[in-house]
Formats: C-alpha cells, sequence, structure tokens
C-alpha cells in the first residue's frame, strides 16, 4: 500500500495539470494473493499488484446545443502509472476527450467537499502458508470421503482515494479472505464458503464439513417435475438473487426513467410487511466503505421499511438532476448504469433455519442459484438454476436429494411471498454482483421453476 499522503500529493499533482473548470481524479491501489485448487491439489498459487488512477475532466459551457447552454461536456481517462508525464498524459487524453462531447444537459457540477466519518480497517496480508492451509483443509476432508474438491482461497487488500478541484479529499484502505469451493461426487456436489476481515477468521473447517456434508447428503437425485414450490433458500442463493436487486431496484436512474419495478411507488407498500431493506457501509459484519466513488460520505440507509418504499440511491448526478440529496452510492465514472447501493441487506427476522424447514408442507430447499440473468428489468423477472445441493421438504422434513431445476421469477413477487426470515445474517461473497453482502435464509410461499435438468 502506498499511504493516505503519498497519494494526496499524488491527487493533488494531477489536479494541478487540469486547466479544466472541474476535475477529478479517483486513485486506487491493489494487492491480490489466490490460492486455487482442483482435483484435491493445489494447482496454482499467485500473488500480484495493481495501480491505476482515473481522471474526470468536466468543461462547463463550452459548446451550445439548440435551445440550451447548460450542462458539462464530460471526458474520462485512466491509466497505470502515477509518474508525472503519466499524470499529465491521463489529464490531456481526458480533457481531448471532454472536448469531443456534446454537453449534457443533465451534468450540473462535480460533488462538493462533505464531512467523512474516518473508519480504521486493519489490513492483513495473508501469507500462501495461511491459504494451501485452508485449501488443505478442504481437500483432506473430501478425500476422506472420496469426493473431488476444487476452489479458491482469495486475499484482496485495497486502497481507494478520492480528490476533485473543488476541494473533495477521500481515502480508505482494507483487506478481505475469502474462502469458497465446490466439492463434487460422482452424481452430486456441495457449495460452502467462508469471508471474512483476516485469515485467521476464515473458518476452513466449516467450509470443508459444510460443502462435503451437502456432497454427501445429494448422492443420487431424483428427478421432480417442475412447478410452484415453496421454497426454503440459503443465505447464498438469497444473496445471488438480492444481487439483481442492487443493481435494478432502487437505483435513481432506473426509478426517474420509469424502468425499475419500484418507479412511481415512492411511499407504496411494495413487498411484505416483514420485508425491510437496508444498506448500511457500517455494520459490523461487511467491509466499510465510508465515501462512494466520487468521495462523498456514505451512511446507513433504510430502502424498504416493513414493506414500504421509503428511499432510493442517488449520486452526485442524479441528485443534481432530479433535486434529491445526493446518498453516497456513486460507482466509478463514468457509470452508464447509474448509482448502486453495495451494502444492502435485508433485516434478519425471528426464526430460525430449521423451524422454517419444519413449516414447509411440500418445497425445495435450495443452497445456491446460478447462470442468474434478467428477463424483464421493469418485472425484475430473473431466470436462471439452482446448483450443488437441492433438496425435496415434505412436512417439515428433507427427505431426499432432487436433481436442478430452471426458474423464471419475479424477484418483486417472491419478496411479497416471504413467510420466514432467519434471525442471523450470514457474510457471503456475491459472485453475481461481486461484492461483500449479508443475507439470512428466506422461506419463500411461491417459487416457478419452469423446467427440469438432467443432473
Amino acid at each position: 500500500m502506498i499511504g493516505e499522503e503519498k497519494l494526496k500529493q499524488i491527487a493533488e499533482k494531477a489536479l494541478s495539470f487540469s486547466k479544466a473548470e472541474q476535475t477529478e481524479v479517483l486513485l486506487s491501489v491493489s494487492g491480490n494473493a489466490l490460492t486455487r485448487f482442483a482435483n484435491n491439489q493445489i494447482h496454482q498459487n499467485v500473488a500480484w499488484k495493481n495501480l491505476g488512477i482515473s481522471a474526470r475532466v468536466v468543461l462547463l459551457n463550452k459548446k451550445t446545443r439548440q435551445n440550451s447552454d447548460s450542462g458539462g461536456q464530460v471526458g474520462v481517462a485512466s491509466t497505470n502509472a502515477f509518474d508525472d508525464a503519466s499524470l499529465k498524459d491521463v489529464i490531456a487524453r481526458a480533457t481531448e476527450l471532454a472536448n469531443l462531447q456534446e454537453p449534457d444537459p443533465g451534468f450540473v457540477s462535480l460533488p462538493k467537499p462533505q464531512k467523512i466519518i474516518k473508519v480504521t480497517d486493519d489490513i492483513h496480508h495473508a501469507t500462501e502458508e495461511e491459504m494451501a492451509a485452508g485449501a488443505d483443509v478442504v481437500i483432506k476432508k473430501a478425500m476422506k470421503e472420496n469426493l473431488i474438491a476444487s476452489g479458491a482461497y482469495a486475499n484482496d487488500v485495497s486502497e481507494i482515494a478520492v480528490a476533485n478541484s473543488l476541494g473533495v479529499w477521500a481515502h480508505h484502505a482494507g483487506s478481505s479472505c475469502n474462502l469458497s469451493t465446490i466439492v463434487l461426487g460422482k452424481d452430486s456436489s456441495g457449495f460452502a464458503a467462508d469471508v471474512a476481515r483476516t485469515p485467521d477468521e476464515v473458518d476452513s473447517e466449516l467450509v470443508a464439513e459444510t460443502a462435503v456434508q451437502k456432497a454427501l447428503e445429494s448422492k443420487n437425485p431424483q428427478d421432480i417435475e417442475p412447478g410452484e414450490y415453496e421454497v426454503i433458500l440459503e443465505p447464498q442463493a438469497v444473496s445471488e438473487m438480492m444481487a439483481f436487486f442492487q443493481w435494478y431496484g432502487p437505483n435513481a436512474r432506473i426509478y426517474h426513467e420509469g424502468a425499475s419495478p419500484l418507479s412511481d411507488k415512492m411511499g407504496s407498500q411494495v413487498f411484505g410487511k416483514n420485508i425491510t431493506i437496508i444498506d448500511d457501509p457500517f455494520h459490523k459484519d461487511v467491509f466499510p466503505m465510508p465515501f462512494d466513488f466520487e468521495g462523498q460520505p456514505k451512511k446507513a440507509i433504510t430502502f424498504i421499511k416493513n414493506g414500504v418504499l421509503q428511499n432510493i440511491a442517488y449520486d452526485s448526478y442524479h441528485a443534481l438532476k432530479y433535486h434529491h440529496q445526493n446518498t453516497g452510492h456513486a460507482l466509478p465514472a463514468p457509470n452508464t448504469m447509474g448509482p448502486i447501493p453495495l451494502h444492502m441487506y435485508i433485516a434478519a427476522g425471528d426464526m430460525t433455519r430449521d423451524a422454517m424447514i419444519k413449516n414447509v408442507k411440500r418445497g425445495l430447499l435450495v443452497t445456491r442459484l446460478w447462470y442468474v440473468r434478467v428477463l424483464n428489468p421493469k418485472m425484475l423477472n430473473v431466470t436462471g438454476m439452482t446448483r450443488d445441493a437441492t433438496f425435496l421438504i415434505e412436512n417439515g422434513k428433507i427427505v431426499r436429494p432432487v436433481k436442478n431445476l430452471r426458474f423464471n421469477q419475479s424477484i418483486p413477487k417472491a419478496l411479497n411471498n416471504v413467510v420466514g426470515i432467519e434471525n442471523k445474517l450470514t457474510p457471503l461473497a456475491s459472485f453475481e454482483g461481486e461484492m461483500i453482502s449479508l443475507a439470512p435464509t428466506l422461506h419463500i410461499s411461491k417459487w416457478e421453476f419452469s423446467s427440469a435438468t438432467l443432473f
């Protein structure tokens, strides 16, 4: 890591090279290590470092469009070097790109400085020995049961800084460790993962035991007819579903364009009364991020309370365009997707996983969803498949493993049919949203499975 003082010097130098009315620089430094294993053996140990700077240059009122002389011309360029020549070059390229743009009438200004809560997040570098030891635990447990383990142990350390010519300065550094595995049998598989701040907090034994047990219990899966079922979605499956709600739900761009399932429903009952959805970058079990990628402060915000839509996410562009408060949800420029909440979760309920299973008359226990894709953003219909251990539940008991099913499901409908929420949240890594999130197990009374599979 480079450190806040040195990054601030680099940012100030880059800004000094710009003659534009407004300029922003986003600096990133990362250190990554990865131990990968397959066929019950470690086959790759890699580590790499990276750094980069992205410059956003804003030219105000340089061109006019018919019936409008407002807006800014915005150009973005990036490089992977911090020397003077590279900093000058990235500013020059961003300026050139800005000059080629037509003014954006929706652009008002880069954000001004706001007070940011300082968060101390200790940096932890996992050693090769620590990552190999974690992988070895999984491999040995799999081999003991004549199963095959594959997976990865990742350690990521990152440092981010944002500065602009209006006086914004923000800096944060953090790290994470993530062990995940898929354990294969002849006709079965099991998945498990754990994510934490330090290698000591990653429970390799639990990951190994969970994945192995899933693979053993899902042997000889039976055919099952598609149709509507009750489902118990375990936390990983919930996370893979909610990743799409993060992108397409409380997003100011999509909301104001009328393309969100939440559009024009502010203050209305959109989900069941037992659903509260919060975005909290300071939750004790997440990886904190006190500001967004424009250097604007984040805070805990409730999007859905008891099923009622109360807030959506804004960045500076959409806040100024639609005359709302900036909630600190900007992604790195250029961002055409809109503002996205990165620390969002469904609030925990009052039931245990076992109690929810006992309440199922006939349904499915789902470990994971995979290859999930959006069919209709406005209705937020998604399709995908179950994976890595799916079980039939009858009269409150898990009776047998079943083959995977494809589903076509509306996420809003699912969140209107939640009849049970686990009393704890599990930290995990989302393989769809590429973010760390929290999720409970959910009991959903209606879930539409459209077709069966051969495996």
